[in-house]
């Protein structure tokens, strides 16, 4: 299979400790002018600042690093992806590549934001234990296999699977999966 060029990214603003970190991933080359680019990666700016990049039609499609309302308010003005700040460098350059083929890059915990309906609520947080058992279930893990990969008693397992069902106030364990994933606990 043929090797594909490294994706050219520009950094607005202009960050040299950033770009040096995006110069060492291999898919991926750091650009200074903005209409070299394939991607526009860039800082959320504060809402009372007016120079926050915006995607146009037919322009360079731009990554935000943001999360929560700012995110949001990224993709309503027009970038195609948005991405947490402290994204590990792995996810950064998978989202500058997958904007550069022309798809987009929504964190899950805003789908339900930008399709107009609120996130499902989570009374309680869970876990770390619990959320390793609500991956599984995503996976259609039996209590018995949770317990196995775990290393867990049956009991202790199916314990686990009761909490996150009434954390997440579900009915079911696929109650609980539709619910983690729309609150983007969990990826499917």
């Amino acid at each position: 299979m043929p090797q594909r060029a490294p994706v050219a990214v520009a950094l607005r603003p202009p960050d040299p400790d950033r770009a040096a970190r995006l110069a060492g991933l291999a898919g991926l080359r750091v650009v200074s002018d903005a209409l070299a680019a394939d991607v526009l990666l860039a800082e959320a700016m504060p809402p009372d600042r007016k120079e926050a990049p915006e995607a146009r039609p037919g322009e360079v499609p731009v990554l935000v690093l943001a999360e929560g309302a700012a995110a949001l308010a990224a993709l309503r003005a027009g970038a195609r992806g948005v991405l947490a700040p402290e994204a590990p460098p792995a996810q950064l350059e998978a989202a500058l590549v997958a904007l550069a083929r022309g798809l987009a890059v929504l964190p899950p915990a805003l789908l339900p934001a930008l399709a107009g309906r609120e996130p499902a609520p989570v009374e309680a947080g869970l876990t770390r234990r619990e959320r390793e058992v609500l991956d599984l279930l995503a996976a259609g893990a039996s209590n018995k296999v949770i317990a196995r990969r775990l290393n867990l008693s049956f009991h202790t397992a199916k314990a686990h699977v009761a909490s996150v069902l009434q954390k997440l106030g579900a009915s079911s364990r696929a109650d609980a999966v539709a619910r983690g994933a729309r609150a983007g606990l969990v990826l499917l």
